[in-house]
This record gives structure tokens, sequence and C-alpha cells, in this order.
């Protein structure tokens, strides 16, 4: 048994300001090519989030993490994994605070979010409506 998908794309992401523009960019262009540009904006703001995230807080030490894009009839899934088991935690937002909202803002844009654990690191995910 396994897992049907009408689009698939990875990319490594460099932990980097570059990497998190090529994350951005990459993910622009593979909803562009599968012709779901009414979510671009949304889906690009929670990859920007997500790949945000895991640099900043474990894949700097690291090197970079993976970006995972794939569709389904109703959603864009979104996956970032990074070697780091260190789970994150979603904080109230304060204003006019400029960081610590990241998992508020895919928490809105997202029908649902998660993370999973393993030996060798985590997932943190976003479902996006198309």
């Amino acid at each position: 048994m396994g897992i049907s998908v009408a689009n698939f794309a990875a990319s490594r992401v460099d932990a980097s300001a570059e990497g998190l523009l090529n994350a951005r960019a990459f993910t622009r262009c593979h909803l562009q090519r599968w012709h779901l540009q009414d979510a671009v904006d949304d889906v690009v703001a929670v990859v920007g989030e997500l790949t945000a995230n895991a640099v900043r807080h474990t894949a700097a030490a690291t090197g970079g993490a993976w970006l995972a894009l794939a569709t389904s009839p109703r959603t864009v899934m979104c996956v970032v994994r990074d070697p780091s088991s260190r789970v994150p935690v979603r904080r109230a937002a304060v204003y006019p605070a400029t960081e610590g909202r990241g998992l508020n803002v895919i928490a809105g844009l997202s029908c649902v979010w998660g993370w999973s654990v393993e030996d060798d690191g985590k997932a943190v995910w976003a479902r996006v409506p198309i």
C-alpha cells in the first residue's frame, strides 16, 4: 500500500539567508508549475516560516534542512525536516514583538499543522488549503 499524490517536489535548504530565499522561490516555482497560483502567497508564507524556524533554531549548526511539497485534491502539504529533535513551541503573540509569531502564522494559514520526531531529527509540516 502506498500514498498517491498529484505533485511532489523536494529541495535541500541551506542554513543561510540565500537558502531561505531559494526555498521560497522553489515553492513559488512549483506551485505555478502545478497551476496553483491562488495558493502561492499562503504556501510561500508557510514555507518561509517553516524553513526560517528550522534554520534559526536547529539547522544553522548542522548546515541546513530539507523541504518537501506535495499536493492532494484540497491541500498542499509543506514539510521541513531538520536534524534536531527539539519540538516547536507555539507562543502567544506579543505585540509589537517582531519575533515568535511564526507558528501562529502557520496555524492561521493552514488547515492543520504538526510535527513528528524520529531518532535522527524531526519534521514540521502544515497542510495549506488550495
